[in-house]
């Protein structure tokens, strides 16, 4: 049975010198990452089926500049047999005082999530940052490839706390979905996989993450859905069975490029 390993002000520093650690062992490490999150504020008047890339991308940028995080899964995987998953308790979010959508909290909170012991007993989001960099997989140096689900969401939480760590200022994300795309190259070298736009290669896969698992005969290793460390794990099983049954070997014994690299599902993918 996999294992998950919940991270907040107590623990913070053993769980970081673990997570370091183990980030290094792996040559070439993949990073599955999920985020749970106050939900979407913003909405369109038109279908998301209607919608060019640039105004999803708008709706994006106006949700994401005003949401906070709750919970940030992180698994680290070599690609094989080694595996560890860490789900982050955030401290950014206030109930009484931030933005959020009534029925995604109450999701949240009937999966097990305790939005009053994040907030006080939580890291910030600005800590995980920091740790991504000592860890060495974000930036010029990382050969690490990021996986996410549907991730644009993901995303933007990730590259706000990112950003966070240089300026006191309010963060916003940039004002075009070009220069945001940018930033994947910037702080992933554009080693980043959206799963939802490499199902598009695989013949009889649809739907969200639990459907897939489904598809796939995959069940989650630990956790519940809606918490992010489950999702994340969940997350890098599902990548790596698609990678195995789909992307195995070719006759000449060379493993097959997945594709859709760099590609984020609903931006420009």
């Amino acid at each position: 049975m996999a294992s998950l390993r919940p991270v907040d002000i107590q623990n913070f520093c053993i769980e970081s010198a673990s997570f370091i650690q183990f980030s290094r062992r792996c040559r070439s490490p993949f990073v599955f990452f999920d985020t749970e999150f106050p939900g979407c504020i913003f909405r369109s008047s038109k279908h998301h089926t209607k919608l060019s890339a640039a105004e999803r991308y708008s709706v994006l940028k106006l949700n994401a500049d005003v949401i906070r995080p709750i919970q940030v899964g992180l698994t680290v995987s070599d690609g094989g047999t080694s595996t560890a998953t860490w789900q982050f308790e955030i401290s950014d979010f206030d109930l009484r005082r931030h933005p959020h959508a009534p029925s995604s909290i109450a999701l949240l909170e009937s999966s097990g999530i305790n939005l009053t012991r994040n907030r006080q007993s939580g890291i910030p989001s600005t800590w995980l940052a920091w740790l991504l960099l000592d860890a060495g997989l974000v930036g010029d140096y990382s050969r690490a490839t990021w996986v996410a689900f549907h991730g644009c969401y993901d995303l933007a939480i990730m590259f706000k706390a990112l950003f966070q760590l240089t300026t006191r200022t309010r963060v916003r994300l940039p004002e075009t979905m070009e220069e945001f795309m940018a930033l994947t190259k910037c702080f992933f070298r554009g080693r980043i996989y959206d799963v939802k736009c490499v199902m598009r290669s695989c013949d009889g896969l649809y739907g969200g993450l639990e459907k897939v698992a489904e598809k796939l005969d995959v069940k989650r290793a630990a956790g519940k859905a809606h918490q992010a460390g489950s999702d994340s794990l969940l997350t890098c099983q599902v990548f790596l069975r698609m990678k195995k049954l789909y992307f195995g070997a070719d006759d000449d014994g060379k493993e097959r490029k997945m594709p859709s690299e760099g590609l984020i599902f609903g931006l420009n993918g």
